[in-house]
C-alpha cells in the first residue's frame, strides 16, 4: 500500500482524526499538507510527526468554511508540491440548533464547511490527477446522514451531500483513474491519542457489538486503504466503520 512519490491534503487535521489519518498516510510514502483552522501549534506539531516519519509536511491555517482561506491553502499547497494526488475531506463543523431558531447563515456556514470544501479542494486537485491518470479523493460523512437528529438539519444535509458528491463524482472521474469513496464513522473516541479507555457497559458502548468506541486509527487505516493501489476497484462506496453500532 505504498504512498510514495503522492501528496495528501486532510482538511482539519490537526487533532483527532484528521491527525491520525495524516499520519497514516506519512506511514504509507505519502507527503502531507496539514491543516488547522486556527490553532498554529497544534497544526505545526502534526506536521512535526509527519518529517519525522522521513516525509514532507506542509502545516497551513485556513477556515476551510471560508472560501478565500481555503483558496490561499489551496495555492500554497499547489505552488509548494505541484500538485495533489489526495485529497481528504474530513474537515468539519457541528453547531446543533433547533430549525425554528436556525438562521440561513446558521445554514450556510455548515454547509461551506462540510460540503463546499469538498467541492473546492477536488475541483484544485483535478487537473493533477487527471495528468497522472491517478488520484483519490475520500469524503467524511457521518451518522447523522443517515439518522436525523434535533438540531441538526442543517448537518444532516451537508453529510449527505458529501455521500452524493461522492457517487457522482465516482462515475465521471473513474475513467480518468480517479476513485472516489465516503467514510461514515461510528462512535469515534477522541479523548485520548488514537486509542479508547471507554469500554463495555459504559454508555453507547452497550449498543456497539465489539464492545468499545472506535479508536481515531480505526478511520485512519481504512482511509489509508482506499488511497492506495490495493483498493482501486473500490470507488462511489459510502463505507461504515461503527464496530457493528449500525448495519447500513
Amino acid at each position: 500500500m505504498s504512498l510514495e512519490g503522492k501528496t495528501a491534503l486532510v482538511t482539519g487535521s490537526g487533532r483527532n482524526i484528521g491527525r491520525s489519518i495524516a499520519l497514516a498516510l506519512a506511514r504509507d510514502g505519502a507527503d502531507v499538507v496539514v491543516n488547522a483552522r486556527s490553532n498554529k501549534a497544534e497544526a505545526e506539531a502534526v506536521a512535526a510527526e509527519v518529517e519525522e516519519l522521513g516525509r514532507k509536511a506542509l502545516p497551513i491555517l485556513a477556515d476551510v468554511g471560508d472560501k478565500e482561506q481555503l483558496e490561499a491553502l489551496l495555492d500554497q499547497a499547489l505552488d509548494r508540491f505541484g500538485g495533489l494526488d489526495i485529497v481528504v475531506n474530513n474537515a468539519a463543523t457541528r453547531p446543533h440548533k433547533p430549525f425554528a431558531e436556525m438562521s440561513y447563515d446558521d445554514w450556510r456556514g455548515v454547509l461551506a464547511t462540510d460540503l463546499d470544501s469538498a467541492f473546492l479542494t477536488t475541483k484544485a486537485a483535478l487537473p493533477g490527477m487527471m495528468q497522472k491518470g491517478w488520484g483519490r479523493v475520500v469524503n467524511l460523512s457521518g451518522l447523522q446522514a443517515f439518522q436525523g437528529r434535533h438540531g441538526g438539519a442543517h448537518i444532516s444535509a451537508a453529510k449527505v451531500g458529501l455521500i452524493g458528491l461522492t457517487r457522482a463524482l465516482a462515475t465521471e472521474l473513474g475513467p480518468s483513474g480517479i476513485v472516489v469513496n465516503c467514510i461514515v464513522p461510528g462512535a469515534i473516541d477522541t479523548s485520548r491519542e488514537g486509542l479508547s479507555n471507554v469500554t463495555r457497559g459504559s454508555g453507547r458502548v452497550s449498543e456497539i457489538p465489539v464492545g468499545r468506541l472506535g479508536y481515531t486509527d480505526d478511520i485512519a487505516s481504512l482511509c489509508a486503504f482506499l488511497c492506495s493501489d490495493a483498493a482501486g476497484f473500490i470507488n462511489g462506496q459510502t463505507i461504515h466503520c461503527n464496530g457493528g453500532e449500525r448495519a447500513l
